[in-house]
């Protein structure tokens, strides 16, 4: 967590609010979410190639019995590379409620942060009961539309309208698939599919079994609440896309408004400045 707090403020202050500012970003608070957006595309990128790279070396590759296959002898070593994996996700979202705190609130706050908070405990759920292939999945599934969200931002932030747009749709496709059809998917294996392998009410401490009813459903129903919050973020997707197709305005409900007040602002201050000089500078003369 604390590595990444550094991290995240040497590649925002170092690398990418100044190159926002050399392709010519101006507003300070762009500037800064210019950073905040392409941090988060660069971790996404980098935790979802980890992400895959795991499942891809594991029996839960495209097979969603794979989740349950020899529990829980099979799943209570984990390999170095989900255990690598595991610990950096789990650094990164108790990290980012860190993040979310101390930034400026945007209008989804509660949303995101009940979003974290969930996050948090799935994390620790299924390591506590050994089911880290389904948090590999579902990590997997949430990083690789947040890839394509943050990028588009940085595009839009840039000013490259065609870019962005190119990306939104992207987006809007992968949040579907990702977000909702496999999301609800998993949630089917972990319902239904997990039976087949493992007794409905598994508790084995010894052995490494934590996967009794309590923990299974415990588990379902912070993925069905996280299933709502993504409804309702669809929600706000779909209100961008309508009023893009209508109006031609591809802009972001929770934050860019903000970001459009802050430029004109930016603008006003600098013409009342203007201003100020011109009225000084009368007075001078009429004094002379």
């Amino acid at each position: 967590m604390v590595v990444l707090t550094y991290a995240r403020v040497a590649v925002m202050g170092r690398l990418l609010v100044p190159f926002a500012k050399w392709y010519g970003v101006k507003s300070v608070r762009k500037l800064t979410r210019f950073g905040e957006q392409g941090w988060l595309a660069i971790y996404y990128t980098l935790s979802n190639s980890a992400g895959l790279y795991v499942m891809y070396n594991g029996p839960h590759w495209m097979n969603t019995g794979g989740f349950w296959e020899g529990y829980p002898e099979g799943h209570q070593q984990m390999s170095a590379s989900m255990k690598t994996y595991y610990l950096m996700q789990t650094g990164f979202w108790f990290q980012q409620i860190f993040v979310l705190l101390i930034e400026e609130r945007r209008k989804d706050f509660v949303a995101m942060f009940t979003h974290h908070i969930i996050a948090c405990n799935l994390l620790v759920i299924t390591l506590y009961a050994n089911i880290t292939r389904v948090g590999n999945v579902i990590l997997c599934c949430a990083d690789s539309s947040d890839i394509l969200l943050s990028v588009t931002k940085c595009l839009r932030y840039m000013k490259l309208d065609k870019l962005s747009t190119v990306g939104f749709t992207i987006f809007t496709l992968s949040w579907i698939y990702t977000r909702h059809y496999l999301y609800i998917k998993i949630m089917l294996s972990i319902i239904y599919e997990s039976r087949q392998y493992i007794p409905y009410d598994m508790w084995e401490p010894e052995r490494g079994a934590h996967f009794n009813w309590e923990v299974k459903w415990t588990f379902v129903l912070l993925l069905g609440i996280l299933q709502l919050l993504l409804i309702y973020w669809l929600a706000l997707v779909l209100r961008v896309a309508y009023r893009f197709v209508c109006a031609g305005d591809l802009e972001d409900n929770r934050s860019d408004a903000e970001d459009d007040g802050d430029e004109q602002e930016d603008v006003c201050d600098s013409e009342n400045g203007d201003s100020n000089q011109r009225n000084l500078l009368s007075s001078k003369k009429k004094a002379e």
